[in-house]
């Protein structure tokens, strides 16, 4: 009896490992027929990132810990919502094997249309083209530079050329309730009000009107950037200067100017600059760098003037009674006393 127990235990052990032996063996195999799409040693010395997208392309440079976006000024990148996901997605990329090495069929995936340059800081430069997605829906086919063929991915993030997307745009942001005082400065007057305590309402006649502006002004994200020295901007008059400090003792300072359109449904260019007591803040270098557009729906939001921020806070006059017109010649209403025809 135990010589019969003492077998069965030696088959089970030996099947268990037997099988863990096959599974290493299938987890090696597999890992290796599908190698990491960019080697993994590229990302931790990364230099600079190129990304071609049909006729756009933009580079991405690290500077000491920042990244800066060349083609526009050297403005700071959007690293949370651009670069980020990028390099997130080509680090879990692989390679799933060959495509095709048929030059009709390389045409027709579009391989020439998008590519990422990875360049790093040891004079290494990595090419991967990135073409249409596989039948199969697993990525992207792709194609290594010097490579006559074209692999199949699993890759699927967003390749973005407009150098634009990749600017940080936001220039300022802070909770609403955290803003302590709003000051508005206009050519015909000026407007404050302070809240008593973070989150508490703004007190006073204009209280509502500025409560609004906080919550439009608390986190400002321009539309796009201009040169230093563009002729719109120098020549643009001031529209309004807004001043927003914060409990903790900060202050940002948004100066808008706007140049009236030439054409009647021209809306013309509406500016900002963006300055902050705190010398280390991106809006002070981003200052230095470029003039910011501002969006345009926020020029009709913003008073131009004093009188227009009272005019606006005004209520409005009550519509008097209103009469529905009757056609043709009045007719005098039959008596009461008088029977009907």
């Amino acid at each position: 009896m135990r010589n019969k127990t003492l077998l069965i235990a030696t088959l089970v052990l030996g099947l268990i490992a037997f099988a863990v032996v096959r599974l290493t063996r299938e987890t090696v195999e597999t890992a290796a027929a599908q190698p990491p799409l960019v080697d993994p040693a590229v990302f931790g010395a990364l230099k600079s990132l190129t990304v071609k997208s049909g006729p756009r392309s933009v580079t991405v440079v690290k500077t000491g810990e920042a990244w800066t976006v060349s083609e526009r000024f050297n403005l700071p990148a959007d690293v949370e919502n651009r670069l980020l996901p990028l390099i997130r997605g080509l680090q879990k990329a692989r390679q799933h094997g060959q495509l095709t090495a048929n030059p009709k069929r390389l045409e027709k995936l579009g391989l020439t249309e998008s590519s990422v340059t990875l360049a790093t800081t040891d004079g290494r430069s990595v090419v991967v083209e990135f073409g249409k997605q596989t039948e199969d829906g697993l990525g992207n086919s792709a194609r290594l530079a010097g490579q006559a063929f074209a692999i199949r991915t699993d890759f699927t993030a967003h390749l973005e050329g407009d150098a634009t997307s990749w600017v940080d745009l936001t220039l300022f942001s802070a909770k609403p309730a955290d803003i302590k005082t709003i000051a508005l400065n206009w050519k015909d007057g000026r407007v404050e009000l302070s809240r008593k305590s973070a989150g508490a309402p703004f007190e006073g006649k204009d209280a509502a009107a500025l409560e609004e502006l906080v919550a439009t002004l608390a986190t400002f994200r321009a539309s796009d950037a201009v040169a230093k020295n563009d002729a719109d901007a120098a020549k643009a008059p001031r529209s309004v200067e807004v001043k927003l400090t914060t409990f903790d003792g900060a202050t940002a300072t948004l100066a808008f100017a706007k140049l009236a359109g030439t054409q009647p449904n021209d809306p013309g260019k509406f500016f900002a600059r963006v300055t902050h007591s705190d010398p280390k803040h991106p809006a002070n270098t981003a200052d230095k760098l470029a003039v910011f557009t501002a969006p345009a729906w926020l020029s009709e939001q913003l008073p131009a003037s004093l009188a227009d921020f009272r005019k606006a806070g005004q209520p409005a006059a009550p519509a008097g009674p209103s009469f529905l017109p009757i056609p043709g010649p009045a007719q005098a209403a039959p008596s009461p006393l008088q029977p009907s025809k």
